[in-house]
């Protein structure tokens, strides 16, 4: 153990993963002649937010069990109907970009990616459930798709405020329309 890892303070981390998962994480430590102590956990596992995670989160039943609760003294978003907004710096996440990418028409694909994650952070806080945002999607699915520029999300409609930023992130070059969202 070299001087440095002496003074680093140690931390604890807890991981539900896969098989394969842990494999590769051992891999990478003792690539590295790191030492860690595997510790087992029981079988509910509690955050740091207060919910239960289950052990057995492969089969997707216990999911939905893994809540974001809302910041109650925060401002609504009007858009995402999160407290603060799920774009806020108090929700960045690590797959946040830190700078623009530069523009290009294929960034469509990078949007997605990110598209899919904002999906996540939103179901984890339940907001595809609230009344306000069903009857939002019910109007806008309510519309004729054929007559509009609007792009049907299979899933859910993308708020304002995750199409901001992420466009901010990857921008379309002057002539390469952006395509439509419900919410726009």
């Amino acid at each position: 153990m070299d001087n440095q890892e002496q003074h680093d303070p140690k931390s604890i981390l807890a991981l539900v993963v896969t098989q394969e998962q842990k494999d590769t994480i051992y891999k990478l430590f003792n690539h590295y002649d790191w030492e860690f102590n595997e510790v087992p956990v029981q079988d509910q596992v509690e955050t740091s937010s207060g919910n239960n995670l289950s052990s057995d989160v492969d089969n997707g039943t216990d999911v939905e069990q893994f809540t974001v609760e809302q910041v109650s003294d925060a401002e609504e978003c009007e858009y995402c109907l999160c407290r603060p907004s799920i774009t806020n710096e108090s929700n960045k996440q690590l797959w946040w970009e830190t700078e623009k990418v530069e523009q290009h028409k294929r960034n469509s694909a990078l949007r997605k990616e990110k598209y899919k994650r904002f999906w996540t952070n939103l179901f984890h806080r339940k907001v595809w459930k609230y009344p306000r945002y069903t009857e939002r999607k019910k109007q806008a699915l309510s519309t004729d798709l054929r007559k509009t520029k609007y792009v049907y999300h299979r899933r859910d409609l993308i708020p304002k405020c995750i199409l901001e930023l992420v466009r901010f992130w990857f921008h379309n070059p002057p002539n390469v329309p952006y395509k439509g969202h419900m919410w726009e």
